[in-house]
């Protein structure tokens, strides 16, 4: 595990198509961890890539479990 400011405990990714998408667990300053979930794309060949993340702290963990698995039973 890295030391220091937002020190990563755990990483994976997967890729659909074009997407990748990375769920990182990391330490907050106040020594929390929390989950980052990023998209990264590309828009075009040889540009840069887009990315978009959202961030998931431990109390929030269960209400997003929540609604993944209410809207994953209507696929």
């Amino acid at each position: 595990m890295e030391t220091g400011k937002n020190a990563k405990v755990k990483s994976s990714h997967f890729r659909i198509g074009k997407k990748t998408f990375f769920f990182d667990v990391n330490v907050a300053s106040n020594n929390t961890n929390y989950l980052k979930i990023t998209e990264s794309r590309f828009v075009e060949e040889g540009k840069d890539r887009i990315r978009n993340s959202f961030i998931l702290f431990s109390e929030d963990i269960q209400d997003f479990q929540k609604v993944l698995r209410e809207m994953v039973g209507y696929l």
